[in-house]
């Protein structure tokens, strides 16, 4: 019998372990967003045509090599046939110097690289954020669910007490519909509370691309309150890990040395063109009885004078480029800096806002228990009943939106300090 009853458990802890393996913790959820979503991916993607760019730009310190055909129908006055021939051959060119144009204008588009590189690393950041405060926002949603719930409790409770106080006349019909009133209200908390769970699942879906559910749902990341380290320490981990100020500082970077690329146009170039052709008086190869092979090599120094002040206005251009890139940076940061700054104020508002609402939670928690006992002697009236149980649910829900506030200021903050886990894209 003993050996029955353990096979049965066994069986039981079987059953059970494919559902508590497929249990989703926040963690895992933000990894599986920041690594599967199609946005995410649309990053990766600008990502590497940023790299294909930097492929091109190094091509301009390699040679090119072209294989070229021309054929040719002439007619000379002096002959009465046409000449026909033809040539072919290959060329090669290469750029020996453009005032080191090319160079600025590899190390820019390197650096437009590492612009699209930590553009990637901030969406990631993003939609970890996301993630997290989707989650949140269940929990909320959950725990005002088992307000609204115990608050029909107490309305049903009290109309069944306030009819049967009805029934033998010591209530009015008014006091019972007050009630009924309130109860009806409570229920409809209810049904809000679990439509807002529904709508909160489906975003959480879309946003990690798995069919997480309720079930499959592991919220105890959001059981312990979180802490803050003081604001300079914030505030300097900003500045030297925020991914979005970090792509900033490489476009100023790109933007300057896309400037110095514009100098080239001052200074002379110089090109090598080599060209080995073979030239024949017949359209078809090997076919006429004269040839002709022809090897050249040239070095080609060129300098442009005057064009108009173009290059003057390119310049120009390109310089109050890096001008507005480095704007941007610095309203940026502040922007980011101030943000930081309102939302711990905001963090440690709220904690302070708990306290307060555990405080009148006990306190109303009180008040109902005496308002009870003073309407069961018929020493308070219904009203007063209900201004009760509102005040209960009212600290009750309080409690629930300062931890929902401590909590959303706290993922705003490690989104913008740069504090959430670096994921690879699968």
């Amino acid at each position: 019998m003993r050996n029955k009853s353990t096979i049965i458990t066994l069986c039981i802890l079987v059953l059970a372990l494919p559902s508590l393996a497929s249990a989703w913790t926040i963690s895992e959820l933000q990894n599986t967003a920041a690594s599967q979503r199609y946005l995410v991916r649309e990053y990766q993607a600008a990502m590497h045509e940023q790299q294909q760019g930097v492929r091109y730009q190094r091509g301009e310190f390699m040679p090119s090599v072209n294989v070229f055909y021309q054929a040719q129908n002439r007619r000379d006055e002096t002959l009465l046939e046409p000449e026909e021939y033809h040539s072919r051959g290959i060329q090669l060119t290469w750029n020996l110097f453009n005032g080191f144009g090319d160079y600025y204008r590899l190390l820019s588009k390197k650096q437009q690289h590492q612009v699209a590189h930590w553009q990637l690393k901030e969406i990631q950041q993003t939609v970890q954020e996301q993630v997290a405060q989707t989650c949140l926002q269940i929990k909320q949603q959950l725990q005002n669910l088992e307000v609204a719930r115990h608050a029909v409790e107490l309305y049903e409770q009290e109309r069944h007490n306030a009819q049967a106080k009805f029934d033998v006349g010591l209530l009015t019909r008014n006091d019972v519909l007050r009630i009924e009133v309130e109860l009806e209200n409570a229920r409809l908390d209810v049904n809000t509370a679990e439509t807002a769970i529904r709508q909160q699942i489906a975003q959480l879906q879309r946003q990690t691309l798995t069919a997480v559910t309720l079930d499959t749902l592991n919220l105890d990341e959001l059981t312990q309150l979180p802490q803050l380290a003081d604001q300079q320490a914030l505030q300097e981990q900003l500045l030297s890990a925020n991914r979005e100020l970090l792509a900033l500082r490489h476009v100023i970077e790109s933007a300057s040395l896309a400037h110095k690329a514009t100098g080239d146009r001052y200074l002379p170039r110089a090109d090598l063109v080599s060209e080995l052709s073979r030239h024949e008086n017949d359209y078809w190869f090997d076919e006429g009885d004269e040839r002709d092979e022809e090897l050249t090599t040239q070095l080609q120094l060129s300098l442009n004078l005057f064009d108009g002040f173009k290059d003057d206005a390119n310049r120009k251009q390109a310089q109050l480029a890096a001008d507005r890139a480095n704007f941007n940076y610095q309203e940026r940061e502040h922007e980011l800096v101030t943000q930081l700054d309102n939302l711990r104020r905001d963090f440690l508002l709220a904690y302070d806002n708990l306290k307060v609402a555990q405080t009148n939670s006990e306190q109303a928690r009180e008040n109902l228990r005496i308002t009870r006992l003073s309407f069961d002697q018929g020493l308070t009236t219904s009203a007063e009943l209900l201004d009760a149980i509102f005040y209960q649910t009212r600290a009750d829900l309080n409690i629930i939106n300062a931890r929902t506030t401590i909590y959303s200021a706290y993922f705003t903050i490690q989104h913008l300090i740069g504090a959430f886990a670096d994921t690879t894209i699968q």
